[in-house]
């Protein structure tokens, strides 16, 4: 875990991927008590930990966490209201058809299998997810197309960057879960992880109303 900012109501750190974001059962490490053994350095008893924005499992990338609770619920109240502003960086099998766009579709969740799907509108219990996108290169590797994207997510639904991007024809390169099998470009360009990463995040500092903004390199890179 690598802290970037920290002052007395929030803390902006870097999660690693394969970390999970929230309290893990067992001996896996997880952000909320890694934060909280940060915190906890020279202090008395258990610090408050208040988990604003959580990432994928195998999603390395920026992370928001209140430090108090009045901060938190202010922090989450703003996330809630989509004034928080999310960027990743992946890269995907194909090619969009453009070179900036947008998806809006609608994701239904199976917790039971940890899974989500796009379904019709209407569909009960079904969430409004929605993305732009900016195609930023693309090769072609091994025999395939693969292309680098910059991503602003505008909702926030598990897997949404994943299971939209992979329900257009474009999954993302390293995620076996919604349709990716490319060994070769696996290996180049993620390591055989997951090519996709929290690369920006822009949000209102709760006490000082000041907008704080935070962008990082993702681990994975596509030379032109």
């Amino acid at each position: 875990m690598e802290i970037i900012y920290e002052d007395a109501e929030v803390l902006v750190a870097v999660k690693p991927a394969g970390v999970e974001s929230e309290e893990a059962r067992g001996l896996e490490p997880d952000m909320v008590n890694l934060v909280r053994k940060h915190l906890a350095v020279g202090g008395k008893g258990l610090p408050y930990v208040g988990l604003i924005r959580r990432l994928d499992k195998p999603v390395t990338g920026l992370m928001l966490f209140g430090k108090t609770p009045a901060a938190a619920a202010a922090l989450s109240k703003e996330l809630k209201a989509q004034k928080t502003e999310k960027r990743y960086r992946a890269i995907v099998l194909g090619k969009p058809a453009e070179k900036a766009g947008s998806f809006t579709d609608w994701i239904l969740q199976d917790k039971k299998a940890n899974l989500s799907r796009i379904v019709p509108a209407g569909t009960a219990e079904a969430k409004e997810a929605r993305l732009r996108y900016r195609v930023l290169r693309s090769k072609f590797v091994a025999g395939k197309q693969v292309t680098e994207v910059e991503i602003e997510l505008l909702t926030g639904r598990r897997h949404q960057v994943r299971v939209q991007f992979a329900a257009h024809g474009l999954p993302l390169i390293g995620d076996r879960k919604y349709g990716s099998t490319i060994a070769e470009q696996e290996t180049l360009f993620c390591y055989g992880g997951l090519c996709l990463a929290a690369t920006g995040l822009s949000f209102t500092q709760p006490k000082t109303k000041k907008k704080l903004s935070f962008t990082i390199e993702p681990p994975f890179k596509m030379n032109p």
